[in-house]
């Protein structure tokens, strides 16, 4: 037996067997035993075994399935059942995060739906569900973030229709924090009035631009 972590990327599995036909299953279990999810008492007994059948990833032209015996537990303190949670795979899904997320990948590089339905054995449809609910997972996270502490500011032209954005720069840790389309007054104030943290931006790294300096001086304005 091989610990899954460094074939499946899931840590806290175990390979009890692997069958290679024309596609690869997987067969594990968990190696550690979790507390009530309800009431955090150690002590838990295992009620029940039942299987779970998840696609997983590809390696190469196979389709590499993971069958999970999961545990049924029962808490003797709050006299509750749960099932065992396994990271990276959602409750009663099909399939695991890190397939969901290959596909989206794949579709968003330009592979087809129908290409993807082949390849991936999932409906077209399927793939338009998974493809917008990451971006919808995506969207969330950067209305979320917070602004830098030290920021950079500047423009650049962007396309003859659009004209000029503005480019958002984390210069802490050196990356693009976000780009936003145009340079005027009134639609970076828009944008910067809606921005979690902004009050808390120590440094501003920019041009002698009249716009960014004003924006700069008063934010709130």
């Amino acid at each position: 037996m091989s610990h899954a972590g460094t074939i499946l990327g899931i840590s806290e599995l175990e390979v009890e067997r692997i069958d290679r036909q024309d596609d690869i299953k997987v067969y594990a279990r968990p190696t550690t035993r979790p507390r009530c999810i309800h009431c955090r008492h150690r002590r838990v007994k295992i009620k029940a075994t039942y299987q779970r059948t998840l696609k997983h990833t590809r390696q190469g032209n196979q389709l590499l399935t993971l069958y999970l015996k999961t545990p049924k537990y029962y808490c003797p303190q709050c006299h509750r059942y749960f099932r065992h949670p396994f990271q990276g795979i959602r409750p009663r899904y099909r399939s695991t995060e890190a397939f969901r997320l290959e596909v989206f990948e794949a579709h968003e590089g330009g592979v087809s739906q129908r290409k993807l339905s082949q390849t991936h054995d999932s409906s077209p449809a399927t793939v338009e569900r998974w493809y917008q609910g990451f971006l919808a997972q995506r969207l969330s996270e950067l209305s979320s973030r917070r602004c830098p502490q030290i920021l950079g500011i500047d423009e650049h032209f962007f396309t003859r229709k659009r004209g000029y954005a503005t480019t958002l720069v984390d210069l802490k840790n050196h990356k693009v924090f976000d780009v936003v389309p145009g340079r005027s007054e009134a639609s970076l104030r828009r944008y910067l009035q809606r921005l979690p943290g902004r009050e808390k931006v120590r440094v501003i790294v920019m041009d002698l631009s009249e716009t960014y300096r004003s924006i700069a001086e008063d934010p709130e304005r």
